[in-house]
């Protein structure tokens, strides 16, 4: 299905466009927007057909519109993987890449990839489907795979957040909960728990809040992605919940944040 770009995005000037592609196991999308244009934001949710799984409604989206084909200033792709782990970069070595995934999960039949994260010191190891990685390989030049979780990371820390004491953040999607729990401005754990209702996503909360010792009075909790389910559980048990969202601003104008993935519209506002 062919789709029409809004006026404000200029795509006769492409090289001053990134163009981020969400790649997720339920559906893909993908995002344009020029970083130094105000208002230039467009975010499409391309629609899975009940014929075809994500990946091939994306696939036939791809080659029924040729906008994805232009060249591009950057072109991030975000990895939705519960298959990743994270190593400390020095003593990380890409032969051994495989090796990490293989020690944690039973298995591993995918492309694996890493990222390394300068300032958290860490890298991480995530799985993509060999299909679709072939597919980004042939039909975007140098495109730059991000782990879901790097783009979190990233982005409390960049933005101050992070800056005293413990911190957990939470992301929670549709089927699972991101959890990453720093002290200061180091990473002490990142996992990501399947919850299919949310009593499991506030046991995973409170189980790692325990062994971590973080304290329910000093400490703080954010929450990011579906906030409003898990703020009334937790009241009972933390202190200092802070709900964060990407508030409409002019880099957004006329964009309903709300459905924007967290990480992409963030991605858009802090540098990997």
């Amino acid at each position: 299905m062919k789709i029409q770009i809004p006026e404000n995005i200029d795509l006769s000037h492409c090289e001053r466009y990134i163009l981020t592609i969400e790649v997720h196991p339920e559906q893909f999308s993908f995002s344009l927007y020029n970083p130094i244009e105000n208002s230039s934001y467009f975010y499409h949710r391309i629609e899975k057909s009940k014929q075809e799984d994500a990946f091939s409604s994306f696939q036939s989206f791809f080659f029924d519109n040729e906008l994805l084909t232009l060249s591009f200033r950057k072109i991030f792709v975000i990895n939705y993987t519960s298959v990743f782990t994270y190593v400390p970069t020095l003593i990380f070595d890409e032969k051994d890449k495989n090796q990490h995934l293989d020690f944690i999960f039973s298995e591993v039949s995918g492309k694996v990839l890493h990222q390394n994260l300068q300032r958290s010191g860490i890298t991480i190891i995530h799985e993509m489907p060999v299909e679709i990685y072939d597919f980004f390989q042939r039909s975007f030049v140098n495109a730059q795979f991000v782990h879901h979780t790097a783009v979190l990371i990233t982005y409390f820390q960049e933005k101050g957040h992070l800056s005293n004491g413990n911190r957990m953040v939470v992301n929670k999607q549709k089927n699972g909960i991101d959890i990453l729990c720093f002290s200061r401005d180091s990473l002490l754990l990142g996992n990501h728990f399947p919850s299919s209702g949310i009593n499991d996503a506030v046991y995973y909360i409170l189980f790692i809040w325990k062994q971590l010792k973080f304290n329910q009075m000093k400490d703080f909790i954010y929450i990011a992605g579906d906030v409003k389910e898990l703020m009334e559980p937790l009241k009972k048990y933390i202190h200092n919940i802070i709900p964060v969202s990407i508030t409409p601003t002019e880099h957004f104008e006329q964009i309903n944040t709300g459905i924007i993935p967290f990480e992409m519209a963030s991605l858009s506002l802090c540098e990997l």
